[in-house]
C-alpha cells in the first residue's frame, strides 16, 4: 500500500518578490487616493488591521487585499 500524502508545500518565491512590488505600489495609489480624508499613517493601520480580520475569511491575496481597501475607505 503506498505512503499517504499528509502535506504539500508550494514554493511561491518565484512569484512572491513580484507581487510585493505590486503590492505596495497598489497600498500606495490606495493612500494618495484617500490622502484628504486620513493621515498615510492612520490609513495604512487601518488598512493593515482590516487585511488581519479578513485573512479567516477571504485567506491571502488580492481578494482579501481589495476587500480589505474597500472597508477600509468605507
Amino acid at each position: 500500500m503506498p505512503a499517504r500524502i499528509t502535506t504539500v508545500g508550494f514554493d511561491a518565491d518565484d512569484t512572491l518578490w513580484h507581487n510585493e512590488q505590486v503590492f505596495r505600489l497598489t497600498q500606495e495609489r490606495f493612500a494618495a487616493l484617500l490622502a484628504d480624508h486620513a493621515e498615510p499613517e492612520h490609513l495604512a493601520a487601518r488598512l493593515l488591521a482590516a487585511e488581519r480580520r479578513n485573512l479567516g475569511h477571504y485567506g491571502y491575496g488580492i481578494k482579501g487585499f481589495t476587500l480589505s481597501m474597500i472597508e477600509t475607505a468605507i
